[in-house]
């Protein structure tokens, strides 16, 4: 993207994203027959379609931290919702009422280490609000008495085993676990982006601390929009949900096609 043209087709090229990725959010709800007898299915599916979306849209919306040292943290996160999904849609009344449970249970789990840590003082007007609404939200959904607290995992089960029963493992093996490197800063992940070798040769060329500046790679965005589409196909596939309103996903590649050829043209001087 080294072309001023460029960079007003991206800018266009997400704002049609954001406006079609959300257009097909709202159609795939209205087409999604509520049952309210199992509620909770609806808003732990609706709720997962909504934060992949977002987590999509502000990856698109902020350019610069499409790179190495940004990106994958998005993208795992999206990862881990396409996951949760998958596998709760093979179940969905009773995996939907664990996800739902083990979050209010991790809500009292806070809200009690919040009131421990001023237990021995008075706390203060800020406290008190945010210890009440704390309260009245978890109360608005089951009593906070009647919520069970689980420091385990919400499914009972590894992400790699929701994974395999949820059949997609080969997700799991390549882009959960590859990008869970740079969300928990391993190894692998910082020896790479933040270390240099050190020029000094009576130094052994050991390793320095770096923090270098990585250019915009669209592939990031690309990325982002795919598995965002994944995560409406999956729901699609569960309910039979056919959407007639354009893909944002497939726009999304056209606009990356149309500007990587030009590129490659203008690199090449028209040239075959």
């Amino acid at each position: 993207m080294s072309e001023e043209s460029d960079f007003r087709e991206v800018e266009q090229l997400i704002k049609s994203f954001i406006e079609e990725a959300r257009l097909e959010l709202r159609q795939r709800w209205e087409k999604w027959t509520i049952d309210l007898s199992q509620n909770e299915i609806h808003e732990v599916v609706g709720a997962l379609l909504a934060r992949q979306l977002t987590l999509a849209r502000q990856m698109a919306q902020c350019p610069p931290i499409w790179n190495g040292h940004i990106a994958p943290i998005i993208l795992r996160a999206m990862a881990d919702v396409f996951i949760s999904l998958a596998w709760v849609l093979k179940n969905p009344l009773d995996r939907s009422r664990k996800f739902v449970l083990y979050g209010l249970g991790q809500a009292v789990l806070q809200l009690e280490h919040r009131k421990s840590q001023i237990a021995d003082r008075e706390p203060t007007a800020e406290e008190k609000m945010l210890i009440e609404a704390s309260k009245a939200w978890i109360n608005s959904q089951r009593f906070s008495f009647l919520t069970e607290v689980n420091v385990g995992s919400w499914s009972g089960i590894t992400t790699r085993q929701m994974a395999e029963e949820a059949g997609c493992v080969d997700f799991y093996n390549y882009v959960y676990n590859p990008f869970s490197a740079c969300a928990h800063s391993m190894w692998h992940h910082v020896a790479r982006y933040n270390l240099r070798q050190c020029a000094n040769p009576l130094h052994q060329y050991h390793q320095v601390p770096e923090d270098p500046d990585l250019s915009i790679d669209p592939h990031n965005f690309y990325l982002a929009a795919k598995y965002l589409e994944k995560t409406f196909h999956a729901f699609d596939e569960t309910f039979s949900i056919k959407v007639d309103v354009p893909s944002a996903y497939d726009h999304l590649c056209e606009g990356l096609d149309r500007l990587s050829a030009r590129n490659t043209e203008q690199e090449t001087g028209g040239s075959d």
